[in-house]
């Protein structure tokens, strides 16, 4: 990872998420969702819904950080399994968020750093994420630390009067070449679909 970048401001610390943090929790991804840019959820989630989250993470044994400014969470950061299906298990997805007045300070940067740093030992061997087309601070720190384009969902969210992509993309967790799609062939397709093998 790129050590060069300012460090964090003084008053932020970067540790594990507990379960004692998922009322602040709760509290910051609210707030970040109210903004109705940033996240798909516009409203936060319950604080049992977070408590929940944040158990299942922490028993899961996956990645999950916070940024702290005293006691208050001011930032997120986790790698979750989504496919519960034999083959998929190495696929983790990212997510995270900033309150507003610490972004632009190494924040977000040093989250996903501990939380990409973690992953390997986690089991993920790639990591993918979602992200507004819009933001384009938040894909430029995607692409600093090796994740690359792999889709754009066009014209997928239309809120409050903007149209926005969905960029996926995707890393894997070592510096290696990725091993998966590596004899990928094609053995039919049309204009709406195509099979690979």
């Amino acid at each position: 990872m790129n050590t060069g970048q300012k460090p964090l401001p003084l008053s932020i610390s970067i540790v594990s998420t507990e379960p004692g943090h998922a009322v602040s929790l709760c509290q910051a991804v609210g707030e970040v969702a109210r903004e109705r840019r940033w996240l798909a959820a516009v409203e936060a989630f319950t604080e049992g819904e977070t408590q929940l989250f944040v158990q299942l993470n922490q028993a899961a044994g996956v990645p999950q950080f916070v940024a702290l400014s005293g006691p208050k969470v001011v930032g997120w950061c986790d790698i979750v399994r989504l496919y519960p299906y034999p083959g998929y298990e190495h696929n983790g997805r990212l997510g995270m968020g900033v309150l507003a007045p610490w972004r632009g300070q190494g924040v977000g940067r040093q989250l996903l750093d501990q939380a990409l740093n973690a992953a390997l030992g986690a089991g993920f061997r790639r990591v993918e994420l979602e992200v507004y087309a819009s933001n384009i601070a938040a894909v430029s720190l995607y692409q600093s630390r090796g994740f690359g384009v792999e889709g754009v969902k066009r014209a997928m969210r239309v809120l409050d009067g903007r149209v926005d992509d969905v960029v996926l993309m995707a890393r894997p967790t070592t510096d290696g070449p990725p091993e998966v799609l590596s004899n990928t062939r094609v053995v039919g397709e049309s204009s709406s679909w195509k099979v690979t093998l």
